[in-house]
């Protein structure tokens, strides 16, 4: 069970953890717990929640999405960076180390950041990407990690294995590559240069790219993607899936998406939705990976 547990990120709803999603963080000591909006009231109440939270399990990493711009979590007193596209690029270390300081402050240790997928403005990720030009958002993705690493935050690359070949956001549906001749010549370019910066955690994401898996299966699920990862690309740590109560992985239940996507060689998946009875959700897991081949 425990096993399991340290392989999920989960979350909740209102403000204030409930008593019994705090005795579940003490006695299962789960992965991760992920923040949003609706859990933070101020940056004074979030120092607070994270200690209440790090108290419960201090084996648990607390994680946010603080991108910079319009994708911010925190906003009034936070050194919220501009929208990455915006930042000029002698800029992104500085803005992306102070910001990090500033969450390290707060009681977080993983910022699911930075955002390395090559991608124009008119594109579903909009200003969330930092160039479509490849090499722009690789000088850009290493300034970013460097940054947050030299303020002990974990940085976290994303969405492999390259979300701006797609024109379908994952929160709704499935994406899939729009895909010529040099995909991974060209998607791949940020992520060696994040790899090779350092970076301690790479985000898949809910695409089907049949130049790298001809099954048709989206990254998710997908352990070819995974193996590309982690043999072509040399990454050798954390490799986490996007949020699977998103649209874009939604062909089977909960259990049985987490159990593809650690199947698969995740190695922790996030449950971005509470879920009412987490233990439950563990051992309906754990029976799973024991009733499976």
């Amino acid at each position: 069970m425990k096993r399991i547990a340290k392989k999920l990120v989960f979350a909740f709803d209102g403000i204030e953890p409930p008593d019994g999603f705090l005795k579940f963080l003490k006695e299962e000591k789960p992965g991760g717990v992920i923040l949003f909006e609706r859990n933070v009231a101020g940056l004074g109440h979030l120092r607070k929640l994270t200690a209440k939270i790090h108290s419960a399990s201090p084996e648990s990493l607390i994680m946010i999405d603080e991108e910079g711009g319009a994708k911010s979590r925190l906003r009034r007193g936070f050194p919220n960076p501009p929208d990455p596209r915006k930042i000029a690029s002698e800029d992104i270390h500085e803005l992306y180390r102070i910001a990090g300081e500033a969450l390290a402050e707060l009681g977080i240790d993983v910022d699911l950041a930075p955002v390395v997928d090559v991608a124009p403005p008119e594109h579903i990720l909009g200003d969330r990407a930092f160039s479509d030009d490849a090499e722009t958002c690789a000088e850009s993705a290493a300034a970013a990690i460097a940054g947050l690493l030299s303020a002990g935050i974990i940085p976290c690359a994303k969405h492999f294995p390259g979300l701006g070949s797609a024109s379908i956001d994952p929160h709704i549906a499935v994406s899939v590559a729009e895909e010529d001749a040099d995909f991974a010549d060209k998607h791949f370019i940020p992520f060696r240069a994040a790899i090779q910066a350092g970076v301690p955690a790479i985000m898949t994401t809910h695409l089907v790219a049949k130049s790298l898996d001809s099954t048709g299966e989206i990254a998710t699920f997908s352990r070819t993607m995974i193996d590309i990862l982690r043999n072509d690309l040399g990454f050798s740590g954390t490799i986490l899936s996007d949020d699977l109560f998103m649209g874009g992985a939604g062909r089977f239940d909960i259990v049985e998406r987490a159990f593809r996507a650690l199947s698969a060689g995740h190695d922790m998946v996030l449950l971005c939705s509470e879920i009412a009875e987490p233990r439950d959700f563990i051992e309906a897991l754990d029976r799973r990976f024991r009733n499976s081949r």
